[in-house]
């Protein structure tokens, strides 16, 4: 199933909106130009890159530390919420993030398969442009720029939280 997920990695966003424009046009009219459409198309673009850091995340979990906590009474619910859940946000929490930042700036997509009338930065810097309006795309752009900075801000202190899981404190020891 992990894998599967990988394979609309290499495809372009214009791709995806495209064939969804023909399905949703042609198959599903209802569901044309309508959010669970876009939510939809992020899913098949974005799911790779989630998928790509959660697995990365789990794959630094010792598989032994779940047993232990099993042999300690816990059952396998208890285990995953206690044990492995803790050890594995970092990743998802990235994975997240990542995630959030591909879609910030998602164009061809977005603008195919969005509702009439639902901006996104990414629209609003294109309709600004596109209306040589450059002090509101700058202002847009700005804001892209500042979400983008505080969303790589919050990965980045991820990273230093696992770390500091990872490396255990130096205990001082009483010298005789």
């Amino acid at each position: 199933m992990e894998r599967c997920s990988y394979i609309s990695f290499g495809v372009p966003g214009i791709v995806v909106a495209l064939s969804l424009v023909f399905f949703g046009a042609n198959y599903l009219p209802f569901l044309y130009q309508t959010l669970p459409m876009l939510v939809f198309a992020y899913l098949v673009l974005f799911l790779p890159q989630s998928v790509g850091a959660i697995r990365t995340s789990l794959l630094q979990v010792n598989p032994q530390l779940e047993e232990s906590a099993r042999s300690l009474g816990r059952n396998p619910w208890q285990a995953l919420r206690e044990v492995t859940l803790p050890l594995v946000r970092p990743g998802v929490i990235s994975g997240a993030v990542l995630v959030f930042l591909t879609a910030i700036k998602e164009l061809p997509a977005t603008m195919l398969l969005a509702p009439i009338g639902f901006n996104t930065l990414a629209t609003q810097i294109w309709q600004a442009t596109e209306n040589v309006d450059f002090a509101d795309a700058a202002a847009s752009s700005l804001a892209m720029l500042l979400v983008s900075m505080g969303s790589t801000l919050l990965v980045l202190s991820q990273e230093n939280v696992k770390k500091e899981k990872v490396t255990p404190k130096a205990e001082t020891q009483p010298k005789f």
